[in-house]
């Protein structure tokens, strides 16, 4: 009989076991240079209410797919580096002063034992040199992975958890598709001051 592991071990194994390419899955780097160079960048994104610039990396397909979800329910942290640095190079000089991320539901993280999001966004961070900063708390509700379009276009709810008055954000998710999630957390961080504010994703689809 196959032994099933829960989320949270999975995720320590994640961790532990030396990174393979997604698209491969040779071990190495991930994603490794010949599926580096398979990988197209995104098409691009309308903007979502509330956002004065969106943007995103990779076109959600194939590889990029794959190299999303290593990091969403895997916890592997190799392709963290790349998309990360990848994303962080969309920031135009000066264009921001703090990053932030759009945090997943409550039992996401307590069952995975992180936020994806957040990798990502401190790695954003870290690449610009900007402080990284919890700037949202989600209300109760559920995820939108796996919700069909017309409900994924309501988004969630989010709340701000500080004064952000005449700061300009960088606001970081892992896959941009409706915009719904930008949007809802443009509303609640608007409310507390923020004066000029840039999506960030991984990955958008055609």
């Amino acid at each position: 009989m196959p032994v099933r592991l829960s989320e949270g071990v999975r995720s320590v194994f994640g961790v532990l076991l030396p990174a393979s390419c997604p698209g491969c899955g040779r071990l190495g780097p991930s994603p490794c240079p010949a599926c580096a160079a398979r990988l197209r960048p995104a098409p691009v994104v309308p903007l979502p209410p509330g956002l004065d610039r969106c943007r995103a990396l990779l076109d959600y397909d194939d590889v990029a797919r794959e190299l999303v979800a290593q990091v969403k329910y895997r916890n592997a942290r190799a392709p963290v580096a790349w998309l990360g640095t990848g994303m962080a190079a969309l920031v135009a000089p000066g264009e921001v002063q703090v990053v932030t991320w759009a945090p997943t539901t409550d039992e996401r993280r307590r069952r995975r034992g992180f936020d994806h999001a957040e990798l990502l966004a401190r790695r954003v961070a870290r690449t610009l040199g900007l402080p990284c900063r919890s700037l949202l708390a989600r209300e109760p509700g559920p995820p939108q992975t796996g919700r069909p379009a017309i409900l994924r276009a309501r988004g969630p709810s989010f709340r701000p958890v500080r004064r952000l008055d005449g700061l300009s954000v960088a606001l970081v998710d892992d896959v941009v598709t409706t915009g719904a999630t930008f949007a809802a957390a443009a509303v609640a961080l608007r409310e507390v001051g923020v004066a000029h504010l840039v999506g960030l994703a991984a990955a958008h689809p055609r």
